[in-house]
């Protein structure tokens, strides 16, 4: 029972982080949007989130997941060794993002000059407050990471709506206001994790994870990552406002993103430990979880498609007149991640990342092509079409990788004669009723926490 009780003790902290994260960023653009009431002003804003995106993507690759994958069994002080050092390299990329800010900031000017120079000196704080959280995550203390994000949140807030207040709402000191809130949050995290970054041992956890790091950062780099380029191409192809159109709507489709986030994070590692599950099994856990997934995300995007244009000129004053006409096919890209999510966890959960990465290393060339062409062309709903595209195109490949690679997974455990523990057994029901039990703790995470996908969970 205590077993149990700490297992959903840690999934509704990691709920409610997500929660508080993504509705920190989602409120946080729609009072930039009306603050600013220009969509070449929002566009500029956006387009350092998506900045500030890559940076914590990068440090996550680099850094959090190594950290979660490698020592989250660690003794309490060889833990806070390996997050000195893993710290360390997350405050020297911040570090190398500032100076490419500013090289951009000093070449562009205008109000996105004005966004990436503001950004600069945040930027490490930034991604260390980030490498908190998922430090946090890696020893269990998943309430840990939801505090300091609620300190964030309060200061972003606090420092956003005082500027507004005084009048302030250049991009540049709205942009601020963010990351001095990132700052404090990252101080916090450190002090509670008593690992003060070992800047001069940042070499030595490189070389450490250098075996995983680069699948992990390609992998990211091959997913994500494209469509986070794509978007930031979108401004010199067409224009910084159709940017603040993509990113309008993304805030809108945010809480998908933390349904399908939750879902990985819990889901995975809860069929890693269900070794003994059959082909069948898992195939029925990915077909039940891709249902409840899609079911959730269809009918939040048709609330959505359905929002008075009132209430979305409230939101996004400016914004919204560019980014009504991109939410049916950002939509419909969200519903056919949302379906993937099955075929993710069951790969995932039977550790074949190399082939999530085959998939991916076809799927971004084609992503970035298509998004480009569209930005090109049709502006951003151009874009936002590409993406759907591709998403529903890979759809099918997603669920045939998973099924064939249950079974192949099935054939090499026999072959080896390594006994399954449902065979074994005796009871054939053994393999669904484990199935059942995980779409079941799935299902309660999903109907815990609503959640864009900004970024597909599955990347």
């Amino acid at each position: 029972m205590a077993n149990v009780l700490g297992l959903a003790r840690r999934a509704g902290w990691n709920v409610v982080d997500q929660v508080m994260s993504a509705l920190s960023n989602m409120l946080l653009m729609v009072f930039v949007a009306q603050a600013l009431n220009d969509a070449a002003g929002f566009g500029a804003f956006a387009m350092a989130f998506v900045v500030y995106g890559v940076a914590v993507a990068v440090a996550k690759a680099m850094v959090g997941q190594p950290l979660q994958m490698r020592h989250s069994a660690d003794s309490p002080e060889t833990f806070r060794d390996a997050v000195r050092t893993s710290q360390a390299t997350a405050a020297w990329l911040g570090v190398v993002g500032a100076v490419i800010c500013v090289g951009v900031a000093l070449v562009v000017g205008g109000p996105v000059g004005a966004a990436f120079l503001a950004l600069a000196p945040c930027l490490p704080a930034l991604v260390l407050q980030d490498s908190c959280r998922m430090a946090f995550f890696a020893c269990g203390r998943a309430d840990q990471a939801a505090l300091i994000d609620f300190v964030r949140m309060v200061l972003q807030f606090g420092l956003l709506f005082g500027a507004i207040a005084l009048g302030w709402t250049n991009v540049g000191l709205l942009t601020l206001t963010w990351g001095i809130a990132g700052l404090v949050s990252a101080a916090v995290g450190l002090w509670l994790l008593r690992a003060a970054p070992a800047l001069g041992r940042a070499g030595e956890w490189v070389r450490e994870q250098k075996d995983i790091t680069g699948f992990l950062l390609a992998e990211y780099v091959l997913g994500l990552g494209a469509a986070q380029f794509g978007i930031l191409l979108i401004a010199p192809l067409s224009s910084p406002a159709d940017v603040g159109a993509i990113r309008a709507v993304q805030t809108l489709l945010g809480p998908l993103n933390i349904l399908g986030t939750a879902a990985l994070a819990f889901a995975v590692p809860e069929l890693s430990r269900r070794a003994h599950l059959r082909a069948p099994g898992r195939i029925k856990a990915m077909l039940a979880a891709s249902l409840v997934m899609g079911v959730m995300a269809t009918t939040y995007v048709l609330v959505l498609l359905w929002l008075p244009d009132p209430v979305g000129r409230w939101l996004f004053r400016d914004s919204w007149t560019g980014a009504q006409p991109v939410l049916l096919p950002m939509g419909l890209n969200s519903i056919a991640s949302c379906l993937g999510i099955g075929a993710a966890v069951t790969l995932y959960g039977m550790g074949l990342a190399k082939k999530t990465f085959h998939l991916n290393i076809t799927r971004a060339p084609l992503l970035l092509g298509l998004m480009c062409f569209g930005a090109l062309k049709f502006g951003a709903v151009g874009a936002g079409w590409a993406l759907a595209a591709v998403e529903l195109v890979f759809l099918p490949f997603w669920i045939y990788t998973a099924v064939r690679a249950s079974y192949r997974h099935d054939a090499q455990r026999e072959s080896r004669n390594e006994p399954s523990a449902s065979g074994e057994s005796g009871e054939p029901g053994e393999s669904a009723a484990a199935a059942e039990a995980v779409v079941a703790e799935m299902h309660d995470v999903a109907t815990d926490s609503e959640t864009v996908l900004h970024d597909d969970p599955r990347h």
